[in-house]
């Protein structure tokens, strides 16, 4: 619970640094706006800093559980919050060349090559209510750089959008820095938003609308898997907590979600590919067939030691499709044993 309000109102001459982290936090609201951003691997590395050092204040709008014990003490709105914003309409950040360089040398003109990057107008978008559309804004404002630092300041406007923590996803802070593409942050930014479900199923032509990729840059689905797709998945496999399948068929990508060896220990527990085509299958089989739960029951166990992919392409239209019940499961095991 946030204090009274004038104890806990931003401080107009804060100077935001950045601060060691393992995860940081995405708004909903920015998220959206980074799915739809194409920024290189420095900039998402600014951003990254940029959350580590206003994560304490985020933690201010993440609704707690209420404390058996009443609590006397008033929550702030999120406008009164920015009430000490008044008189200056900003706030500034300081961060050190050493820290974007972690993990990875970068040259100091190309970090600043980023800032001036972020700071045009063309880089970032907000929400406009009073066209019900979109206004361009830069991300940060003045730009400065010494030897050892780089200093920049954000105006209120894009500070809410980063604060709104209502909806919020953690990503791990280290993820721009060890990725081999800036395609690794947006793709996982928007799968995030299906983790509930755990399963996407989208067009190619919708994977690309809904991360504002143009339609020309990948004219073949298999350049898009071969150039984008598969080094995000190399790159969440091996450093992210989170990583996920694909499949495409009938027009249409089936996205799945699963925990990586980083992730062990979680609680909940996302379906893998495999299991998600052998379900679909046996559903279907159950049916055509006019299979029983003992028929089922064993047909999924020989999915599960065959593999679905391997088991599919050994028995696709080789068994006599007139055969049901118990004579399908008899034929099949006797075409596998040749």
């Amino acid at each position: 619970m946030l204090g009274a309000k004038n104890s806990r109102v931003m401080k107009p001459k804060q100077v935001y640094t950045s601060n060691r982290r393992k995860k940081v936090l995405f708004s909903n609201d920015f998220r959206e706006v980074i799915v739809c951003q194409d920024s290189t691997i420095i900039e998402q590395r600014i951003l990254i800093l940029i959350l580590t050092a206003v994560k304490f204040e985020q933690n201010n709008f993440i609704s707690k559980r209420k404390q058996i014990k009443k609590d006397e003490t008033k929550q702030l709105s999120f406008d009164d919050y920015f009430d000490g914003w008044a008189n200056q309409g900003y706030t500034e950040f300081n961060i050190s060349f050493s820290e974007l360089k972690e993990f990875k040398k970068i040259k100091n003109s190309t970090i600043q090559t980023a800032l001036v990057n972020m700071s045009n107008i063309n880089w970032f978008r907000l929400r406009d209510e009073s066209i019900n559309g979109y206004k361009a804004v830069p991300f940060i404002i003045d730009p400065r750089w010494n030897s050892r630092n780089i200093f920049f300041k954000i105006d209120v406007a894009v500070m809410k959008h980063i604060l709104n923590v209502s909806q919020y996803f953690e990503i791990r802070k280290e993820l721009p820095f060890v990725a081999s593409t800036p395609n690794t942050l947006k793709f996982l930014l928007w799968i995030l938003k299906f983790s509930k479900s755990q399963i996407i199923k989208k067009s190619f032509k919708q994977v690309l609308n809904e991360m504002c990729i143009p339609q020309e840059r990948y004219s073949y689905r298999s350049w898009f898997e071969r150039d984008f797709l598969n080094p995000v998945k190399a790159d969440l496999d091996s450093k992210n907590d989170i990583s996920f399948n694909y499949s495409y068929s009938n027009g249409e990508y089936t996205v799945v979600l699963y925990y990586t060896k980083k992730g062990v220990g979680q609680d909940e527990k996302f379906i893998s590919l495999n299991d998600l085509q052998i379900d679909r299958t046996l559903k279907y089989q159950k049916r055509r067939r006019m299979l029983n739960d003992f028929n089922v029951r064993t047909l999924r166990k020989l999915y599960e030691v065959k593999g679905y992919d391997e088991l599919t392409l050994k028995i696709r239209r080789k068994i006599d499709p007139s055969l049901l019940g118990d004579e399908y499961i008899k034929t099949l095991f006797k075409f596998l044993e040749k």
